[in-house]
């Protein structure tokens, strides 16, 4: 009783929000955070037809969950080829770096807002045959709406921190009534599958890891790639993925070390938020520096280069020897190490790394990361002429992840087939 009742109110507050739909889009349209051109899929319109077959529909919300679900997609594609995907998602950012990495078979589009004549409008076009939720982001009356509908639902990569519940639990009921739409819930650590457990889930709940190790290598230009490498010489490169002020200012410290020993690399800084520019040349005003929004491009002089652009990950990875993960030496807790790590880099990292600790704690086991405390600890990897080599652990990693991946599959598969 008291579920459909926390299920009653949310529908009520998401009613009022519908006459004021189209004035918020507009607005955020104006500020750059909605589409353009696309913005009546937030509606439940979509902008392309429905493939004919099945259709399986993932949503995750942002930029780094909707890029892990591509793993994912590819091992249901080589299982079963005839089947259609429908990702959405609900930045501008997320949809722009997706399409750019968009696996077979595949359509973006965005999630409706989730009000009741949004998401009919939504499930009656794409009728999907299996909804995928990925991580936190599962919106109660879109879930609701597809049971429904009859459709079989299941929560992936499911992960809670412990702040997490603290919010969550205050709200029990409204989260028993969406997980009881689950078939089962897939979490990434036994942590998160206690959490659900105590939120109120009576599905199976499961432990499969992380999709995010499973994931194809981030996409790159070769062309540029030889180009930068020609500009500067074949000049070593090292790159800070994602970072925040904390990893500049420790790369910036050792990049200064490298070259008061007259130890060539040249720093490339890939800010995770490119509106930082400004106060990252404040930084460096004692380096020779080249900034990508400026046309400009790295040289055998140049020291730091700014890449001020999202989706240029990739390309910067795949030129880069020896990559420190961003958010690490702050309290954004850590960020993404595996497309490093598929891109063939060594992999450092500093101690705050909460957001992936399993992660890391796993690459680190099999001597495929190497966590740093310093700049000076940094600097003792970086000036080693012969990088340290992939260790063996690598091929330990893919029987692993193998079998997770194969497991987790499996029982996606059962569930659209049947």
């Amino acid at each position: 009783m008291i579920d459909q009742l926390y299920l009653s109110l949310y529908r009520c507050f998401t009613l009022l929000f519908f006459p004021f739909s189209k004035l918020v889009i507009k607005w955020r349209i104006k500020r750059g955070k909605e589409h353009s051109t696309r913005w009546k899929e937030k509606l439940g319109e979509p902008s392309v037809e429905r493939p004919s077959g099945k259709l399986v529909w993932l949503h995750a919300v942002g930029l780094g969950e909707v890029l892990a679900l591509r793993g994912l997609i590819l091992e249901l594609h080589k299982k079963e080829s005839n089947l259609n995907f429908l990702v959405t998602s609900s930045t501008v950012l997320s949809a722009d770096v997706f399409e750019k990495n968009c696996p077979p078979k595949t359509i973006h589009q965005f999630l409706p807002y989730d009000v009741k004549i949004f998401g009919n409008r939504f499930l009656r076009h794409w009728k999907p045959d299996l909804v995928i939720w990925s991580e936190q982001d599962v919106w109660p009356g879109l879930s609701c709406l597809a049971s429904n509908f009859g459709i079989k639902q299941v929560l992936v990569n499911g992960k809670i921190r412990g702040d997490s519940f603290n919010r969550r639990i205050k709200i029990k009921p409204l989260h028993r009534v969406i997980y009881k739409n689950f078939e089962f819930i897939s979490t990434q650590d036994k942590s998160s599958k206690s959490f659900y457990q105590r939120l109120g889930a009576s599905c199976n709940i499961r432990t499969d890891g992380s999709l995010k190790p499973h994931c194809p290598p981030l996409l790159f230009d070769k062309k540029n790639l030889k180009l930068i490498k020609r500009a500067i010489s074949n000049k070593s490169v090292w790159v800070v993925g994602s970072s925040f002020l904390e990893d500049e200012q420790l790369a910036i410290y050792t990049q200064k070390l490298l070259i008061e020993r007259n130890v060539r690399k040249l720093l490339v800084l890939v800010p995770r938020f490119p509106e930082r520019l400004h106060e990252i040349l404040n930084l460096l005003k004692d380096f020779e520096v080249k900034v990508y929004s400026k046309g400009e491009t790295p040289d055998g002089k140049t020291d730091i280069f700014i890449v001020d652009s999202i989706g240029e990950l990739g390309l910067w990875y795949k030129a880069s020897e020896v990559a420190l993960i961003g958010g690490t030496f702050s309290n954004v807790e850590g960020k993404n190490p595996w497309e490093a790590l598929h891109l063939d880099c060594v992999i450092t990292f500093g101690p705050r790394h909460l957001k992936f600790k399993d992660d890391f704690k796993l690459l680190k086991k099999l001597k495929l990361a190497h966590q740093i405390n310093s700049g000076q600890e940094l600097f003792k990897i970086l000036r080693r002429k012969n990088q340290i080599p992939i260790s063996d652990g690598i091929e330990e990693l893919k029987t692993k992840l193998k079998k997770d991946i194969n497991s987790l599959t499996e029982a996606l598969l059962s569930l659209i087939n049947n």
